[in-house]
């Protein structure tokens, strides 16, 4: 994606474009949180992605490229883990969790990321590496508290598969990149729409309750589908002309911030020390992994690098 189409002309611009978006991801998870409280959660993951398809495929026709797929096997396998697992369990987290804790836990995707290329690309876990994942594994427990089945666990384990069927997503999108040079726009809006297949049959074969309509709702709707999900997309490989992956992918540090900020101000989410404890954990084991990648300088060295888009569900 050229991005002079989207009016990013300088590294200063790429910047700002930058925290514009990471303000737009941050704020995604209270908007999607919002949409839930007047329908399904599968119903409202297959009408934000419809409305994200529309627009990446009339992006490609304005752009005169080949509405074709170029790869049918590599769109369907990480559609599967990008589109039907991680968009489709992040709603279902949030619908029965908090805004917060949950944008914490799909955010633990970069050490899902290093241990599936490990074993898929035979990538090697070096050093630091294995710290960072150490880090992050004990905060996950002390979040998801597996010894407490009771309350809200169920809402964390989605959240978790979310992170894991983003990071298999990347990882399928990266190793598909290297046997063949795919369009990006192209390969994700194909992705998106083999992957909401499955979700899309669902409301069809179940009982689900309607949507309750109004303005306000299709408002946030067009937010998470055309918004978040499509611009976003379009946003961040506008981005990456600009600037490397390892340093673009510093948002990752903000989005669940703004989400735990915003959650406590709006809903009043409080988390208990031990979580706390978890989230910082969490958070470490994130500035080892960017560190690591920042110093490896290569686009490949950075496990965020085929993760766009960034939102994380």
């Amino acid at each position: 994606m050229n991005g002079m189409r989207v009016g990013i002309h300088t590294r200063r611009g790429a910047y700002v474009a930058l925290i514009m978006l990471t303000l737009i991801w941050g704020s995604n998870w209270m908007v999607m949180k919002e949409a839930l409280a007047n329908a399904h959660p599968v119903v409202v993951n297959v009408q934000r992605t419809w409305i994200a398809i529309l627009v990446l495929f009339g992006v490609l026709a304005l752009r005169r490229q080949s509405l074709m797929p170029q790869d049918w096997r590599a769109a369907a396998i990480a559609g599967f883990f990008q589109t039907t697992i991680n968009f489709g369990s992040t709603t279902m987290a949030l619908a029965g969790g908090g805004v917060g804790r949950t944008a914490v836990l799909v955010f633990t995707m970069p050490f899902w990321t290093l241990l599936i290329a490990w074993v898929v690309l035979h990538e090697r876990v070096r050093g630091w590496q294995w710290v960072a994942i150490a880090s992050a594994f004990a905060g996950l427990v002390l979040v998801v508290e597996p010894w407490s089945w009771q309350g809200d666990l169920a809402p964390r384990l989605w959240a978790v598969l979310s992170g894991f069927g983003w990071a298999a997503g990347s990882v399928a999108t990266k190793y598909y990149q290297k046997q063949r040079k795919l369009d990006t726009l192209n390969f994700i809006a194909w992705q998106m729409l083999l992957g909401v297949l499955p979700l899309t049959l669902l409301p069809l074969a179940f009982d689900f309750p309607e949507t309750r309509w109004s303005v306000t709702q299709v408002a946030l709707l067009f937010y998470v589908g055309a918004i978040s999900t499509a611009f976003g997309f379009l946003l961040w490989i506008a981005v990456l002309r600009f600037l490397p992956a390892g340093t673009a992918s510093l948002n990752m540090f903000a989005i669940p911030v703004i989400a735990l900020g915003s959650s406590a101000l709006v809903y009043g989410e409080r988390l208990s020390p031990i979580e706390w404890v978890g989230i910082a954990l969490i958070g470490a084991g994130l500035v080892i992994v960017t560190l690591v990648a920042l110093k490896g300088g290569r686009r490949e060295d950075t496990p965020l690098a085929g993760a766009a888009p960034l939102e994380g569900g």
